[in-house]
């Protein structure tokens, strides 16, 4: 093929991916791009960006969790540069996806027929499931990542067709490698796809082994590159193994690791329906949507034979078909960090994960067009047919991600329609209740709080948050439940006593007032506030007494009994 054939090729799949993300640059700030970017004044401006690489992720105020410096400098050049329009972080996610659209096409060239390389990076460029992380600013991690390691693969794989990897390639790839660990964390796995490269698609007749060891010292700096990663990320969010707070579901049950990893073999089926037939989106996969497994059980099966079948296809296809064994287990490797089966993350299923996993998988799907040509050589109908079913599929991918795009416009679009996409997910519920009382819509939004309870009444951060939002509206005779029901169930939630004993006191439930407010005194918990309350219900609580002595009649609030959570 000639070079002016292949560029016109690539600048097809860049406008394919253009024409599937090019509506989202409307969007405004959604969901956690509000408490990232939006608010916190550190990301509006450049001054002193270099101390970025010491501090976290996010605020300290939301947890202080995470670390990816490039991220939030990248943010804040944006903000910067478009004095805080939302249309340059928008535009930048656009531009993101269609170079590593293009890289795609790059890359799958090296493996694959030109027709099907094609095919995988046109089905990766429209792939509906990428929205996510495309109309949504906070997505741009994500996107730097995956662009990064694809170009890393691409430079490895295209290297190696010409022989040896040049120092400068490994310069290359070594840069690529530790700019997007610094973007997000689960670029660490790089090194492993390049060695599934050279164990499954490079041709080279030379033992496994003998081919490993060549590339011995490259390999161990990519390593120490990624200890130094480690190292500096581990002084800076402290130790642990994802630097994240796991997700609030599997606290609140007390979940075991083994119940954990059974949670998710039963979630397994889903990840295969968002890669393969993304029909259905959602912004929130929680319970019960999602079943939360307590011991094994037959709902489990299904996503059992999924993890069997698929590393199956590796070991059958790694060499009657190695980029179909590249492509399954690029997505195993790149699906790992964010799957829960190693360490817990900070949600169940979330799309934007799927955004570096997909690749493979789009791989593995476009391997198996020159077999499906083959076999229908004679049969010209048939392989129309199937160019056909292509172009088709990809122009649904193009139009559901176009139709998704819009739904990511503003805070009050994304949550009411996460409670369409998902009626029996909690959260669902949870984040439109929440966002309906901060648009003060506080009746709409306490129904959505009582579903939320309803359909999981064990998270206590819903309990807890609507009992704030009762405090805040002096409705405390409706927050002293919920507040009872938290600490009751769980005794270490680590805030919001003094405001429990605020409302115990605006209720004159004066000992319980006291013995919240020494609670929080002993906590170190906003102590000042806490013994003023403390010594406001001694004080209330001698003038009720004094009076009583006197023979008045002391008049108290009824105390409405409210059902648990």
């Amino acid at each position: 093929m000639t070079r002016g054939a292949w560029w016109l090729l690539a600048s097809t799949i860049g406008i394919l991916a253009l024409m599937a993300s090019a509506n989202s640059v409307t969007n405004g700030f959604t969901h956690d791009d509000v408490h990232l970017i939006l608010r916190p004044a550190r990301m509006h401006g450049l001054a002193g960006w270099w101390r970025e690489f010491g501090h976290t992720y996010w605020p300290e105020n939301w947890g202080g969790e995470g670390y990816r410096p490039l991220t939030i400098i990248a943010y804040r050049l944006q903000w910067t540069l478009g004095d805080g329009n939302p249309f340059v972080f928008h535009a930048l996610n656009v531009a993101l996806h269609v170079a590593t659209s293009v890289a795609a096409f790059w890359l799958a060239d090296a493996l694959l027929p030109v027709a099907a390389a094609f095919a995988a990076a046109a089905l990766y460029a429209a792939h509906p499931v990428h929205v996510e992380a495309i109309a949504n600013v906070v997505g741009q991690s994500e996107l730097w990542v995956v662009f990064l390691a694809t170009v890393a693969t691409g430079l490895y794989v295209h290297g190696r067709a010409a022989g040896a990897i040049t120092r400068k390639r490994w310069v290359a790839i070594g840069a690529a490698y530790g700019a997007a660990m610094l973007f997000k964390e689960h670029a660490i796995v790089l090194p492993i796809l390049l060695v599934l490269a050279e164990a499954t698609v490079v041709a080279d007749g030379a033992p496994l082994r003998e081919r490993l060891a060549r590339t011995r010292l490259p390999m161990l700096a990519l390593l120490l590159v990624a200890a130094a990663y480690l190292w500096i990320r581990t002084s800076v969010v402290g130790p642990g193994m994802t630097g994240f707070t796991p997700y609030i579901v599997f606290q609140a049950l007390d979940l075991s690791s083994g119940d954990r990893i059974l949670t998710m073999v039963g979630a397994a089926p889903e990840w295969l329906r968002l890669l393969l037939w993304p029909a259905r989106l959602m912004t929130e996969y929680s319970p019960p949507y999602i079943d939360v497994a307590q011991g094994p059980s037959l709902a489990q099966l299904p996503g059992l034979l999924i993890l069997v079948v698929v590393p199956g296809l590796i070991v059958v296809c790694w060499r009657r078909s190695p980029v179909t064994a590249f492509g399954l287990a690029w997505l195993i490797v790149t699906l790992l960090p964010a799957s829960n089966f190693v360490v817990p993350a900070g949600f169940i299923i979330a799309e934007r994960t799927l955004l570096l996993p997909s690749l493979g998988a789009m791989l593995a799907l476009a391997s198996a067009i020159p077999w499906l040509y083959r076999r229908f050589e004679r049969r010209r109908a048939a392989q129309y047919a199937l160019a056909g079913a292509l172009v088709a599929l990809v122009a649904l991918g193009a139009g559901k991600s176009i139709t998704r795009n819009r739904v990511w416009r503003d805070n009050d679009r994304l949550f009411r329609q996460g409670v369409l996409d998902s009626p029996t997910s909690y959260r669902a519920h949870f984040l439109l209740g929440h966002h309906l009382f901060e648009s003060n819509l506080q009746n709409e939004g306490q129904l959505h709080y009582r579903q939320a309870l309803r359909l999981f009444p064990h998270d206590p951060v819903v309990a807890y948050d609507l009992a704030e939002k009762y405090r805040a509206a002096a409705m405390c005779e409706r927050a002293v439940p919920l507040y009872r029901w938290v600490y009751d169930n769980h005794p270490t939630f680590p805030f919001g006593r003094v405001a429990f004993a605020s409302c115990l006191l605006n209720t004159l439930r004066l000992d319980e007032a006291r013995a919240e407010a020494l609670h929080a005194i002993r906590a170190g918990e906003r102590f000042t506030e806490a013994r003023a309350i403390f010594r406001t219900a001694m004080q209330v609580r001698d003038t009720i007494a004094a009076r009583r002595g006197r023979g008045e009649r002391i008049e108290t609030p009824p105390f409405p009994s409210h059902p648990e959570p």
